[in-house]
């Protein structure tokens, strides 16, 4: 049990800190690709929250939520880099 709630609190520290940079990222960006990651992070950092209310009993699991938070920011991670990749094939 102690070593859950230490494995929540990293998680929740380490995700907010990998948010805040990502919104500064997002704000000096034009890139699309760039903008894929960014909102890939912050929805990481919305399943890291999600996790900890479930932990905690707040949030009860739902399939459909958990498989948005799982997945999605691997979608954008993936489109991201499809997307530099043929930008980078062009030049």
């Amino acid at each position: 049990m102690n070593d859950q709630i230490f494995f929540i609190f990293a998680d929740n520290i380490l995700a907010g800190i990998a948010a805040f940079i990502a919104i500064v990222v997002w704000v000096k960006t034009r890139d699309i690709s760039w903008v894929f990651i960014v909102i890939a992070v912050i929805i990481f950092y919305a399943s890291v929250i999600h996790k900890t209310l479930m932990f905690f009993g707040i949030v009860v699991s739902n399939t459909a939520v958990d498989m948005v938070f799982a997945y999605t920011p691997l979608i954008l991670v993936i489109a991201a880099l499809a997307l530099k990749a043929v930008n980078n094939m062009r030049r």
